[in-house]
């Protein structure tokens, strides 16, 4: 059996606005109506106060329309929908707990917004990369930053992740893993900037033997 409805659950902006439409312009509505028939028909205008009720309640309920798709009109303009540019999101929490040196707490509170927004690349570059410098999990920081590639990343994305998996193998003295992230990149991107760049990179570490 289906409890009370919280008041939480109630449409309340929409009934705290219809009852101040009906406050604020219902009584002059009617006074206005009601001379106007007066003036045409006399007393007969009390014939017509059931009639006015609803033809008032009718212009409230328009005018509320009118002015919630006003509002909803000014939202998309000042709150505007995914297709524009998107406010870049802000850690300033994660960044307060790694300041503090809580950085287990620190990743907990990455992986709950990674958890939230799965596409978020931002957010797992963060995690990674405090995985690798404040929690020594190299491995965590590892499987955090190949997860970017199925995440649809830009090019630009996609190296900044290869440069970190790049730079956290460099660290653990993996020179094979080095090798085949660059690779990987050599492949993907061909004849590309980033493309080109990996297999100097590749080049310049086989001529030093580190490949």
């Amino acid at each position: 059996m289906t409890g009370p409805r919280r008041l939480r659950d109630l449409n309340t902006p929409d009934n705290v606005l219809l009852l101040t439409l009906a406050v604020r312009i219902g009584p002059p509505l009617m006074l206005i109506m009601m001379l106007i028939e007066f003036a045409f028909i006399g007393n007969r205008f009390i014939w017509f106060i059931v009639p006015d009720l609803a033809a008032t309640a009718l212009l409230i309920l328009g005018a509320r329309w009118g002015l919630e798709q006003f509002a909803r009109g000014a939202g998309a303009i000042l709150l505007p929908s995914g297709k524009s540019t998107p406010t870049a999101r802000q850690y300033s929490e994660q960044e307060a707990l790694v300041v503090r040196g809580q950085f287990v707490e620190a990743a907990d509170a990455y992986r709950a917004i990674a958890e939230d927004e799965p596409a978020n690349i931002e957010v797992h570059m963060r995690l990674g990369a405090l995985l690798a410098t404040h929690c020594s999990d190299p491995v965590g920081a590892a499987f955090t930053y190949r997860a970017v590639r199925r995440l649809s990343p830009t090019p630009h994305q996609d190296l900044a992740a290869s440069n970190a998996l790049i730079e956290l193998y460099q660290r653990n003295g993996e020179p094979a893993k080095v090798t085949a992230e660059l690779m990987r990149l050599s492949r993907q991107y061909g004849e590309s900037a980033i493309g080109v760049m990996a297999r100097e990179h590749l080049i310049r570490l086989r001529a030093n033997g580190d490949a």
